[in-house]
């Protein structure tokens, strides 16, 4: 590899190989030029990344993702990449939930223009009242309010505000809230989940559609993004962590890793986590404010049994327990160990859980399991993982928008990317894509000014 690096005639520098920077380098080869990603984790992926656990005997998600249909520039990627169809898709927008007080009970949208579809899913809604499903009708003029008004408000004041409040917010919109923005309703940001909800529920039907990936999310995304950029004459080096980055005269003129010094890239996208770019250009970051971003934690618990466990969909939500989320992870492992069950819980904005030792979280996911499908005592528990990713997001708190920088930086040759940037959306993977493909965008009118 180090030959090969010695010898690569590079023309966009890109530090990061998580889903942005690999977006990013994807659309650089496109364009006919070759990227150089440095990735500083052993691998490249980022949080949309998998591991072989020797204990368990399989490969596992660092944390269990969800996509849907309306991550239609991931969409584009996964073709590109030839792996659009290692999702399974639902036909219809169906998410099932669990509540101890009501049992099971599904949103369950009909294949109608949205947003009737949305409406005519709430009104046969069981855990609603007649009087929850008819103030669902007011969550459109509520869209409509302006971002900068909505920017100032949470969550939970936002729905609240519009009449959602009670039965509804409890059991629809504050857990989508924390599965989309990893963080609470009545601490996360009204701008950012309006958007979620405008671009889910009311622009087209098949948005909101879930679409769960059978493969580990390294097979699905960086393993095939990797190879295609080699395929074409790009390199992704890992285990590179970038030391400094040294500007002169308005431009960008070197980049230090533990082992290598990048002299006079032509041009470069920094991927990089938010706090992590904060620490080699720290004026600038206090400057832009990205650096007074905070981080929110994502907890996730993989478990095995030696008998079958079977889920009524492929990912159920338990509003009012700690796992929030039950991922069936058989659909990634459908020929290993046949009759084993695989099931893995997820806790967003998990700010407490993140403290909690692995052995109390490894006993709350199987204890929420256990109340969700009693009759699966006759499996007995084989293997357990927890994932504790501490920074996993950006706080999306109210006002958090105004600390995200967009791709414009104070040297002509380097832009941004990244899912904490500007892009209106959360910390999601739609947001890490289009963060790459609008930084390529800039790099190549930049290249063709500069050539």
């Amino acid at each position: 590899m180090a030959e090969r690096f010695q010898s690569h005639p590079y023309d966009v520098l890109i530090l990061g190989g998580g889903v942005a920077g690999l977006a990013a380098a994807v659309g650089v080869v496109e364009a006919g030029l070759r990227p150089l990603v440095l990735e500083a984790a052993r691998q490249p992926g980022g949080r949309a990344r998998s591991f072989y656990d020797r204990q368990m005997g399989e490969i596992l998600d660092n944390g269990p993702h969800l996509l849907i249909g309306g991550y239609h520039a991931t969409l584009r990627l996964l073709e590109k990449l030839g792996t659009r169809n290692r999702l399974a898709a639902s036909p219809t927008v169906s998410y099932q939930f669990w509540r101890r007080e009501a049992g099971w009970y599904g949103l369950n949208c009909p294949d109608w223009p949205a947003p009737l579809h949305l409406l005519a899913g709430v009104m046969t809604f069981p855990a609603f009242s007649l009087r929850d499903r008819l103030t669902t009708l007011r969550l459109g003029p509520a869209l409509c309010q302006s971002r900068a008004t909505l920017e100032k408000k949470t969550v939970t004041q936002w729905l609240h505000g519009a009449g959602q409040a009670g039965t509804v917010f409890e059991t629809l919109w504050a857990p989508l809230c924390l599965a989309t923005l990893n963080e609470p309703a009545g601490s996360a940001n009204a701008a950012l989940f309006a958007e979620v909800l405008s671009q889910s529920f009311f622009h087209n039907r098949h948005n909101a559609r879930p679409l769960v990936p059978t493969v580990p999310l390294s097979q699905l995304i960086a393993e095939p993004a990797s190879a295609l950029i080699e395929k074409k004459g790009g390199l992704v080096l890992c285990g590179e962590r970038v030391k400094s980055i040294r500007m002169e005269r308005g431009f960008v003129v070197g980049v230090t890793t533990g082992r290598w010094d990048f002299s006079l890239p032509p041009a470069l996208i920094s991927a990089l986590p938010y706090d992590a770019l904060s620490k080699l250009v720290p004026l600038w970051a206090e400057k832009a404010g990205f650096a007074r971003l905070s981080s929110a934690p994502i907890v996730s618990v993989h478990l095995t049994y030696d008998g079958p466990i079977t889920l009524p969909a492929p990912l159920v939500g338990l509003p009012f327990e700690t796992s929030q989320w039950l991922f069936d992870r058989s659909l990634q492992h459908p020929d290993s160990q046949e009759g084993a069950g695989r099931i893995s819980g997820v806790m967003s904005g998990a700010y407490r859980e993140s403290h909690w030792s692995k052995k109390k979280l490894m006993e709350t996911v199987a204890a929420d399991l256990q109340r969700l499908l009693p009759q699966r005592d006759r499996s007995r528990l084989v293997g357990a993982r927890v994932v504790k990713e501490r920074r996993a997001t950006f706080s999306p708190w109210p006002h958090s928008s105004e600390l995200r920088p967009g791709g414009q930086t104070p040297w002509k040759n380097m832009r941004l990317a990244g899912d904490w940037t500007a892009t209106h959306l959360p910390a999601t993977l739609e947001g890490a894509v289009l963060s790459g493909e609008a930084a390529v965008e800039k790099v190549l009118a930049f290249l063709a000014d500069d050539g």
